[in-house]
């Protein structure tokens, strides 16, 4: 039995939602980090004095930042090719919009604003291929309320990989190299949260599913043409269903250990943004089909379904901080073998 994992943010069922994270922003000390779907403050500037590392706030496009301590407070800029959490791709002044006795504004206005404002400046800095629904957020460093009482207006916009915790991933690399996919090596397993997709966790504590290879499009699709979502499950589902056996050692280790095999979709942005690659991975259901079954163990082994949802994510990460688990590892962007046309 094979299924596509629908995971279009918010607007497919939680039952079959695949691994994005919960988009928050980075906390810097002085200042606030913020993307599409959060806004946080954390740290602060002193009423009267300069941020305590001005001149990382102050970085242009392409400049990248990074941080150890979970409020920001030592916020500096490294080049790209090092780790970072944070790469600019541009500030903005909102001064023509606030002026100086403007309140503060609200969590949905500065969410607005970074979709707005922000998002169309991550467009350029990727040559108009910012893949909206992949690896990398739009999140922005906004001032802190002191420092918009004294008349701070500055939005710093920029791209990071934010865990589903809120914490954030550290990049090797700038994101114009990279390729945006939102995959994962082979052996990954991602963490349940509820009923729905977590972090990435060892496969032997509970899981919402396995990553067992992953799946590049462009081998049954090689025109620029977007092909529809039946399009993409005909030509995903034997490629992934092969991908599966062969992780596992043999064609019937995944319906013997009561397992589906699952995959994601691309949608319209994401293919004009260039992204080709999707996961192909395990995982089960509840009885009632309400959401994934917590899986404890890896296919190549021993295997339990939980048949009742998984507790919540405690929630201890600090949003913002950097993670405390090492980034998932990306699979090289080698060529994935091209999957057979016909369903099955």
């Amino acid at each position: 039995m094979s299924a596509r994992t629908r995971d279009h943010r918010g607007e497919r069922p939680r039952a079959a939602r695949s691994a994005r994270r919960v988009v928050i922003g980075a906390a810097l000390g002085a200042v606030a980090a913020l993307a599409i779907s959060s806004a946080l403050t954390v740290g602060s500037r002193s009423a009267g004095g300069a941020p305590p590392a001005q001149a990382a706030f102050d970085a242009p496009v392409g400049r990248c930042l990074d941080w150890a301590a979970d409020d920001g407070a030592d916020v500096h800029t490294v080049d790209c090719a090092q780790p970072h959490l944070f790469e600019s791709v541009g500030p903005l002044s909102l001064g023509g919009l606030f002026g100086p006795a403007a309140a503060f504004p609200s969590e949905s206005a500065w969410l607005s604003m970074v979709k707005e404002k922000c998002t169309p400046l991550a467009s350029t800095f990727l040559d108009g291929r910012y893949d909206p629904f992949g690896r990398f957020i739009v999140g922005a460093l906004k001032p802190s309320q002191p420092g918009w009482r004294n008349g701070d207006r500055a939005l710093h916009c920029g791209l990071q990989v934010v865990a589903r915790s809120g914490e954030l991933y550290r990049v090797n690399g700038g994101a114009r190299d990279q390729d945006q996919a939102d995959v994962h090596q082979p052996g990954t397993c991602l963490g349940i949260d509820g009923v729905d997709v977590g972090d990435p966790v060892d496969c032997a504590q509970p899981h919402a599913v396995e990553v067992v290879g992953v799946l590049d499009l462009a081998g049954p699709f090689p025109e620029a043409d977007y092909p529809d979502e039946n399009k993409q499950d005909e030509a995903a589902g034997p490629a992934c269903t092969k991908l599966a056996e062969d992780y596992a050692g043999g064609p019937n280790v995944v319906a013997e250990k009561k397992l589906t095999v699952y995959w994601d979709s691309l949608r319209q942005e994401s293919w004009r943004a260039g992204t080709r690659r999707v996961d192909c991975k395990l995982g089960a259901l509840l009885p009632d089909k309400s959401g994934f079954a917590p899986v404890t163990g890896g296919v190549r082994g021993a295997v339990s379904i939980g048949d009742t949802p998984a507790p919540p994510a405690p929630a201890t990460a600090s949003p913002g901080a950097p993670a405390k688990s090492p980034p998932p590892t990306v699979p090289s962007q080698a060529p994935s073998p091209s999957p057979s046309p016909a369903g099955g």
